[in-house]
């Protein structure tokens, strides 16, 4: 097991106790160690276990980042025992999820050390749409184009960039069409680790139009970027949890909350009155320009015009299987002024 497996026995890192807050789970699983986190009481007994996707559906279900990790955790967890080393290789290749690790415990549920193997995906494609007028965001994309446009320090281009080429992306496009020689030149200047590919639209394609152009080998896994959206997403948490769950799409998703300035009034079927809500908030979730799809997707792509809300609808209707991502990292789209500067400020403030 030692060959392939890796023990932790060091565990102050990975352990949280039921008090402490999902927000904290969340610091912890951003961080360049393992993905994942246990629940342990002040004697040391494992109550459960925590992962990206349990905190992500613990959001869907209402529940914040200030709510307790135990609001969240999985409470049955396959563990091992210290007294059975044998069976640790049976209970590990037993996994079926990409992300492993089998806590192991004594006769009293007391953690001892952790085995971890975690997931690799070596063959990993990503698409940035840079090919957008930005015609909302007025004279600020004359002559420059919008991927390119700093916030803070740095273009918006270049934050998208790390962050992929920090997710272990191997193959890079770049879709292009207004200003592309500029955005050609700037990744010519660039001392990349990834290997680049600038694809330029004779027409403009879309939001999804030119996944036709993105060569056949790179079509089993892609993650498609929109080269407006500024993001603390975690790319390699969703590449895993994409691969885990066999999404043919999986769509990231982000809360939106509208309030009616009114009180709203309930009618029954008659017209009559039921009840009444003063200044209401309505929730809901709404595309966030980041995905990640296979072939079976891809493949539905022709060189042609075609928005991303039409090819994930079109994908629905053949069965393909779509999975949603919740973000709860700060994440903006920045196609207006209002926003753009709104994410400049924030930006700025914290450099």
């Amino acid at each position: 097991m030692e060959d392939y497996l890796k023990k932790i026995k060091l565990l102050n890192n990975l352990t949280l106790q039921p008090e402490d807050k999902i927000i904290k789970a969340m610091q912890r699983l951003n961080t360049e160690g393992p993905k994942f986190q246990l629940i342990v009481n002040y004697e040391g007994k494992l109550l459960g276990t925590v992962t990206d996707g349990d905190i992500r559906r613990a959001i869907m279900k209402e529940f914040t980042a200030d709510s307790s990790v135990v609001d969240c955790m999985h409470k049955n967890p396959t563990i091992g025992r210290v007294t059975n080393p044998k069976r640790h290789r049976k209970l590990f290749n037993s996994f079926t999820s990409l992300l492993k690790f089998l806590p192991v415990v004594d006769s009293n549920d007391i953690l001892k050390y952790v085995f971890v193997s975690e997931y690799k995906h070596n063959n990993k494609s990503a698409l940035i749409m840079a090919g957008g007028f930005g015609k909302r965001l007025g004279k600020k994309t004359k002559n420059i184009p919008k991927p390119l446009l700093k916030i803070g320090n740095k273009p918006i281009l270049e934050s998208i960039l790390q962050k992929l080429e920090k997710a272990n992306f191997q193959n890079i496009y770049i879709s292009t069409y207004y200003l592309h020689k500029k955005i050609e030149n700037f990744i010519k200047k660039r001392p990349s680790k990834a290997n680049i590919k600038i694809l330029l639209e004779d027409s403009p394609l879309g939001t999804a139009g030119s996944i036709s152009l993105i060569s056949e080998e790179d079509r089993d896994f892609l993650m498609v970027v929109n080269g407006d959206v500024i993001s603390d997403i975690n790319f390699e948490a969703m590449a895993l949890f994409h691969s885990e769950k066999l999404n043919d799409i999986t769509i990231t998703v982000s809360k939106y909350s509208q309030e009616i300035p009114f009180g709203v009034i309930d009618l029954d079927k008659r017209l009559n009155f039921k009840n009444l809500k003063e200044k209401p908030v309505f929730n809901y979730y709404i595309l966030s320009g980041i995905y990640c799809m296979n072939r079976k997707v891809c493949d539905l792509v022709n060189n042609e015009y075609l928005d991303m809300t039409a090819l994930i609808e079109k994908a629905h209707l053949l069965d393909n299987k779509i999975g949603i991502f919740p973000i709860h990292e700060f994440w903006k789209d920045v196609g207006n002024l209002e926003d753009f500067n709104q994410v400049e400020k924030k930006k700025n403030k914290s450099n």
